[in-house]
């Protein structure tokens, strides 16, 4: 079996290979639409197995994203599409595109592949669950009681496309967001891949106020093609938090809803704040899939603008997967891959009151702040 780099004269067969084994109903959109970043002609990062006949008979996709979060840039892969033929299983063919993935990543310089599975193949492998989101059930009695706490008043419509450009602007005003053209914006509104996963019919609704674009929601709600997997889901938002509230509370009686499934990280927390004002069930969680650790170094590296310069030494890795060392007032906390991803991403990481009992962070003036991520349920899902 050779793996190798995916070239565009092989990607059709990828596409092939994932449709027969991800496409649940007859009357979802081929792989290949819902991912034109996976499986459109260009540079591939991607990676397959071949059999000596060159066909494709497992895959793996790899894409190239930069996330920005406050000052920082992340130079970061997402790693969707994972597929091998029913004849070639158990031949340990997806753990090895895992490994030239990873190692592609490394030569990259980048510092994190996020994973859309969270299956052994990847935590045996060192990917680990990370970060933290809340998840939110509103009822159509939620609705009502969001709706009634909200100010407004906000004009409520479907996305047209000559909003490209305003709602490209939010996406950019965001705590933590994926780094995007408004072309790629496009594209990928077009492609509607979480939707079509799900088995929802994508949905933009815009909140204006006063003439100006103040919010938007992309919603997957159930339609008349497929039969959904799950109840209506928010796939993505951003601007005004009361505007995107009022755009949840809308899209009840535009759609017909009974139940909406809200998933938002951490930072989000205004938004969150009402919607549990408004009594929504809810729970925590980590953010979806799971995390690899490219280089720790590296990844200092690139979170350094976001820190302040009394930081500068206290956070040190002594190699690319550790030790890493937080040092304060002549005290230090020793982590490895998976502690350094929880003190960095996650608020509630045991972490943090580890290395605050330890060094006295408080009297010391500096406490590491966590660093907010998107929720990769989202419009840039691979």
């Amino acid at each position: 079996m050779n793996i190798k780099l995916m070239e565009a004269q092989s990607l059709n067969q990828a596409v092939e290979l994932s449709d027969h084994i991800f496409l649940k109903q007859p009357e979802q959109p081929s792989m290949g639409q819902s991912f034109p970043m996976i499986f459109e002609p260009g540079i591939s990062h991607s990676y397959g197995a071949f059999d000596a006949e060159g066909k494709v008979t497992a895959f793996m996709g790899l894409v190239p994203f930069t996330i920005r979060t406050e000052a920082a840039m992340l130079k970061t892969f997402s790693i969707g599409s994972v597929c091998t033929d029913p004849d070639s299983r158990g031949k340990g063919l997806a753990g090895e595109l895992l490994n030239q993935c990873k190692a592609h990543a490394e030569r990259s310089g980048a510092s994190l592949i996020f994973i859309s599975g969270a299956r052994s193949l990847y935590t045996r492998a060192s990917c680990r669950h990370f970060g933290r989101a809340m998840q939110y059930r509103l009822t159509t009695q939620d609705a009502l009681q969001l709706k009634g706490k909200l100010q407004g008043p906000y004009q409520v419509r479907e996305m047209t496309p000559d909003d490209i450009f305003k709602v490209h602007g939010l996406i950019e005003k965001r705590t933590a967001a994926y780094v995007s053209s408004a072309n790629d914006l496009d594209k990928l509104l077009g492609a509607s891949a979480f939707s079509n996963v799900i088995q929802l019919e994508q949905k933009v609704l815009v909140a204006e106020q006063n003439g100006t674009l103040v919010a938007f929601a992309i919603i997957g709600v159930p339609g008349t093609t497929m039969t959904p997997s799950r109840p209506a889901t928010l796939i993505e938002w951003a601007g005004h938090d009361e505007a995107a509230a009022y755009l949840l509370s809308e899209a009840f009686d535009r759609y017909g809803l009974q139940e909406l499934i809200v998933s938002l990280p951490w930072q989000d927390r205004e938004l969150s704040g009402l919607l549990e004002a408004a009594g929504s069930a809810v729970q925590s969680m980590r953010n979806s899939g799971t995390l690899y650790l490219v280089n720790g170094r590296e990844l200092l590296r690139q979170i350094a603008p976001m820190l302040p310069e009394e930081a500068a030494g206290i956070l040190q890795a002594e190699g690319d997967h550790g030790p890493y060392l937080f040092k304060q007032g002549g005290e230090s906390v020793i982590l490895d891959d998976e502690g350094l991803l929880s003190l960095l991403f996650d608020p509630e990481s045991p972490h943090r009151t580890t290395i605050a009992e330890a060094t006295d962070t408080v009297a010391h003036g500096f406490t590491l702040r966590p660093i907010p991520l998107p929720y990769t349920e989202g419009l840039q899902y691979i």
